[in-house]
């Protein structure tokens, strides 16, 4: 493979304090958790507690002629974002990608770090070999622009969850502890440990997103403008923070940044500039100004450095300054920018052995470590049973903690059970209510439709956040995930279940037997469980406003189905196409399953009011037969929602694995479809 070399490095190292090729030694086991960094005396940082955890050599990151596209639907043809791009981002730098609105910072980084997006045509290396995705993903983590932190937990539970998820049980809790307690002090959360994560501050919050992916030592960092919405001050110490993270630990760090302030533009080691998708410059940010002196432009010299490149790039001082620009650095194959051409890193055919790769470790030590490396002994550390147990603990504490959220769901029920209760009262025994009786079946299949669905349709697009960090970050599991996230909300819905229905029950004079209201509690169980898989398949495609619009859409004709063609009796003919869409509604089989449970099953006559001259429905036989049930099975009914639920279910699984899903199309047709769909139906609003 082609190899670099790298003349200007030593001096942007001795900057800091000292050279990390002789203050860095690696040794090399047979098992990549053996590799050990020691780190010079010279170092800010104590890391005693990282000393646990499983440390890499230095990850070099190399692309040459990268090009993405993606298909307009306006203009009908392949918009060009990324054109021919090279470059090369090193361990124990801190390397930020600029560029003006829409010149491709966000899709290069998302590139580089496998994120929704896959090449048109180039290549991606890591230490001079084709990038492996698969490992890859499992040695880099990223760091999104919009801090993504559950509000119910301290900062301290937040790590030791990430710390049990990522580390497993291959450390013991104190150690854990001990881990955790380095990084927070290295990122300066000490003393908001005990702090719930919604009360931090901005600054905060984006250390804290830091700190959790550095839990299990990742050498790869991207993050997606970690600056945004961060005063000055903070914007400083981000930025602060991640320089000394890539100096100290030897991690290679790169971010995309907008609009950098001068203070925080003189952080970074390395600046690689994009504009209308090339590379206009790569090198160090304190030799812009020569660079753009020697393209003819002068910068002030009161001027930001970076503010004077990104308005060039948007051409404010004209369009014939691009292509020059383009050409200087060879659209990135200049690797560093210097004033001195013969100082200049230019990708180069020669492979020098005795180079070092940013003082680290030498390209002998980077062939050994890529032919140790081995998929196998990067599996997640933290098993699918200890993954599960994790998240549901998570997803239990979570509900538990949100008290507004319980007290309403449970008020809501106890109100909805009183109001049915009150307008069904005493016809469960009336033959002369007997019709008002099916009403009330009626109300407990609205009740269990609506009740489970409507909160699924309002938290999971939200929820959504926290699975697409956690999981493209190798945190678990989707499958882990997805059984914790099914299982949460069993006990509760339990409850409210056994709760409301023993009030309309009883109220309603329902038959005083026992296995009657089994039979009925788990019709309606299973209804509502349904309900919520149908809810969180509606949901896994769809915006917040989109779920909440087309969840009820779907359940009118489910409505309708379900009590289509009752009180015709069996002499009235329906149409089997009819017939058979009627089976298709899962709660047309709860309704039967309700009916039979309350009618079926020899039950006794029903009481006649003595008012009545004529009570012609006392026996349930006959009353059955005139709505048309009298071919009721139950336990068909039962078999049936479970069915629905299953395929809902792994249905909703899959669209969710979809969704997350790295692997995007190329093909035209595919891309077409896909912005037509996210553009008149909204079915993706977070870009994945």
């Amino acid at each position: 493979m082609d190899s670099t070399t790298d003349t200007g490095c030593s001096d942007s190292y001795n900057s800091y304090g000292k050279s990390h090729s002789s203050d860095t030694s690696l040794s090399y086991g047979s098992d990549i958790n053996a590799i050990s960094v020691d780190l010079g005396d010279g170092d800010n940082i104590s890391c005693s507690g990282l000393k646990y955890l499983p440390t890499w050599p230095a990850i070099n990151l190399e692309f040459r002629d990268l090009s993405y596209e993606v298909y307009d639907v306006h203009t009908k043809a392949r918009k060009p974002l990324l054109r021919g791009i090279n470059g090369q981002f090193r361990a124990h730098e801190l390397t930020a990608i600029l560029g003006p609105s829409g010149a491709g910072k966000t899709t290069l980084l998302n590139l580089l770090a496998g994120y929704g997006a896959r090449k048109t045509s180039g290549e991606i290396c890591v230490n001079h070999s084709p990038r492996d995705m698969r490992v890859f993903r499992k040695m880099s983590r990223y760091i999104m622009q919009n801090d993504v932190l559950d509000p119910h937990f301290t900062v301290l539970e937040a790590m030791l969850l990430a710390a049990h998820l990522k580390l497993g049980n291959d450390l013991s809790h104190a150690q854990k502890l001990e881990v955790i307690d380095e990084i927070l002090r290295m990122l300066g959360l000490k003393k908001v440990q005990n702090t719930i994560t919604l009360r931090l501050s901005g600054g905060e919050k984006k250390r804290l997103c830091i700190a959790l992916e550095l839990v299990n030592n990742p050498p790869v960092i991207f993050l997606d403008e970690p600056t945004t919405g961060l005063d000055d001050i903070s914007s400083s110490q981000c930025i602060s923070l991640l320089r000394g993270i890539a100096h100290r630990t030897g991690r290679t760090v790169i971010c995309s940044v907008h609009t950098p302030s001068a203070k925080v533009f003189d952080m970074f080691d390395k600046v690689y500039i994009l504009a209308k998708g090339q590379c206009i410059y790569q090198g160090a940010g304190a030799n812009i100004v020569p660079y753009m002196k020697e393209i003819g432009l002068t910068c002030p010299r009161t001027y930001n450095p970076a503010d004077f490149i990104i308005e060039v790039a948007c051409q404010e001082y004209g369009t014939h300054y691009h292509e020059p620009m383009v050409d200087a650095v060879e659209n990135g194959k200049v690797y560093r920018w210097t004033p001195h051409r013969e100082h200049r890193q230019i990708k180069s055919d020669a492979t020098n052995k005795s180079d070092t790769t940013s003082g680290a470790s030498s390209f002998d030590e980077l062939e050994q470590f890529e032919e140790e490396i081995n998929p196998k002994l990067l599996k997640q550390k933290a098993s699918w049973w200890m993954q599960y147990k994790l998240l549901l603990t998570r997803m239990m504490v979570q509900m538990w903690r949100d008290k507004s959220y319980i007290k309403l769901r449970f008020y809501m029920n106890i109100v909805l059970a009183l109001i049915i209760g009150s307008i069904y009262r005493g016809v469960g025994n009336d033959a002369s209510k007997a019709f008002f009786n099916f009403g009330f079946a009626f109300t407990i299949i609205i009740a269990y439709l609506y009740l489970p669905m409507m909160p699924v349709l309002l938290q999971f697009p939200t929820e959504m956040k926290f699975l697409k960090r956690e999981y493209f970050n190798q945190w678990y599991h989707l499958s882990s995930y997805y059984a914790a996230m099914i299982s949460s909300k069993l006990p509760f819905m339990f409850v409210l279940a056994v709760i409301y229905l023993i009030m309309v029950y009883i109220m309603s004079s329902q038959p005083l037997e026992l296995f009657r209201f089994c039979m009925l509690f788990l019709i309606a169980f299973l209804t509502a469980m349904t309900s919520e898989s149908l809810g969180i398949l509606i949901s896994s495609h769809l915006s917040l406003v989109n779920a909440m619009f087309m969840g009820p859409v779907v359940a009118v004709p489910l409505i309708l189905l379900s009590c289509y063609g009752i009180g015709y009796g069996k002499a009235v003919y329906i149409h089997p196409v009819m017939r058979y869409l009627m089976q298709l509604s899962y709660l047309r089989h709860g309704m039967e399953g309700l009916v039979a449970a309350l009618y079926g099953y020899d039950r006794e006559d029903l009481h006649c009011p003595e008012t009545e001259v004529f009570c012609m429905f006392k026996k349930s036989q006959f009353l059955l037969m005139i709505l048309g049930f009298e071919n009721l099975n139950y336990v068909f009914s039962v078999a049936c929602l479970v069915l629905f639920y299953i395929i809902f279910t792994l249905a909703a699984y899959f669209m969710i694995r979809q969704r997350l899903s790295l692997r995007t199309s190329n093909n035209v047709v595919v891309q077409y479809t896909k912005q037509l769909l996210v553009k008149h139906l909204n079915l993706s609003s977070y870009n994945y």
